[in-house]
Parts: structure tokens; sequence; C-alpha cells
């Protein structure tokens, strides 16, 4: 699955959205955060949260193990130190963040395995902020979503992982004896007004869009440009209007 988000980067980059200020200005507040505090976003990508981070926090380390987002990272959000590594295996000294922000990836990680790494870089106290842009076809949001969603679920694609998220399954690993504070959650309005070459971009840069054949992708992205162009699509103004969501969980080291 990395090598399908490596061939998306610049899509990713293009299409994806970022995260609502508020929510940035909830986590820092609830996780006892100061312009001063030193903050990881891991498994970072293009730097969608990064550049958030940056305007808020005077030194952000960006973690991502691929080049080709990192790459994009850096040319994007040059004031943040851009590092390779993984949950897994974080590149950092013991002790050395105030808080880790992940955004759009946690499900992707083995999970205890990553608690015990994200543990290890905190210092006392040190906070754990997970972000995720929940997208309305994945919630069949309104009749256009819904169909977009049909077409998703006749291709080829493995929609197996749009669900991952959606399942709740990566709270799991916060239901083991773990050092962190119970989950505590919000939820932000996010809609996104964006260009129809945005919009394709955004659903090309989909791990389950980008990991398809040749062929197969080409075909998703045809019938995904045939429906903007059907009665009913959510186009105003000719902006494509996409009523996301950003579901932001956050907590605390017990000590």
């Amino acid at each position: 699955m990395s090598t399908a988000f490596a061939s998306a980067a610049q899509e990713y980059e293009r299409g994806r959205p970022g995260y609502p200020a508020e929510a940035i200005e909830l986590l820092a507040g609830d996780l006892a955060l100061s312009d001063r505090s030193v903050v990881v976003d891991l498994a970072a990508g293009t730097g969608k949260l990064t550049r958030s981070l940056t305007s808020r926090f005077a030194s952000v380390i960006a973690i991502e193990p691929l080049v080709e987002m990192r790459q994009e990272l850096a040319t994007r959000v040059s004031v943040a130190q851009a590092l390779e590594g993984s949950a897994e295996a974080m590149p950092l000294e013991d002790g050395t963040a105030d808080a880790v922000f992940v955004a759009q990836a946690f499900h992707w990680f083995d999970g205890p395995t990553a608690l015990a790494e994200i543990e290890r870089v905190l210092r006392p106290r040190g906070g754990l902020a997970l972000l995720w842009n929940s997208t309305p076809w994945e919630l069949r949001e309104g009749p256009w979503f819904a169909a977009l969603d049909d077409l998703l679920e006749r291709s080829r694609a493995d929609l197996s992982t749009m669900r991952r998220h959606g399942t709740g399954r990566w709270k799991e690993a916060f239901e083991r004896e773990n050092p962190f504070e119970p989950l505590a959650e919000a939820t932000f309005p996010n809609v996104q007004r964006v260009s129809r070459e945005e919009f394709v971009a955004a659903l090309a840069s989909r791990s389950y869009v980008a990991s398809l054949g040749p062929e197969d992708r080409q075909d998703v992205l045809d019938g995904v440009e045939w429906m903007l162009n059907q009665p009913g699509a959510p186009i105003e103004d000719g902006k494509v209007i996409v009523p996301m969501r950003t579901d932001v969980y956050w907590t605390r080291l017990r000590r």
C-alpha cells in the first residue's frame, strides 16, 4: 500500500484537504500546549496537517516514511523539520516531544507498537491527537455521494482500506493496557469547495484508487468525471461542494 501512496504524492498534495483551525485550537488547549511546545506530525504525508501546526507551534517535526511524500512536504512546509521514520520506529530521542499528532494514518499502524513508541518520544503528561477527515461518499450522505460510493463498490477497488477508520478497530489498541488516559473526541465541519480537477485528484490519491492497475484506475476516474456532469452533482459556481467532517480524538499520558 505504501507504493500506492508514493505514486500519488502529487495528487495527494493537490486534492487532499487540510484541517479546521478550531480543531487545532481545541487540541492545543486540552493537551496543555503552548506556542513553545515541540510537536510531532507522525505519518505527515505531504504536510497537510504540518502547515497548520507550524502556524501554531514554534517547533514542528514531521515524520514520514515515503521519500516522495517527504519531498512534497519539504517543498511546501520548509519551516518544519522533515525526517524519515515510521510510527513504530521514530528517529527521535526519548522525551523529545510535548505532543504527537497523527492525521489520516493511525488506522494503518500496528496500534500497540505505535503507542509504545509514541510514549517513548513524549515528555511526562505528553499528548496524543488523532484526526481524520471523513468523506461524504463513505458516509453515503445524499443521493449523489451514495452513487459515488456505489461506483467505487462496482470497481476493483479494495474498499476495506476505506473502512479501516470507520470500523473503529483502531481503537482496540487503546482498550488494552496502555499508558494513556481514555480518549476524548469531537467532530468539526470541514466543508470543501474545490475545482473538478482537485476533486478528481483527491479521489485518485485515495489508497483504494491509487493501488489499482492503470486501466482500472482510469475507469474509476472516468466514471467520476461522468458523474460530475450529471444532474444533481454537488456543484455551485463551478466548484464541487464536498461536505467533509473532521473527527478528532485526543489523550495524554497518565503521568
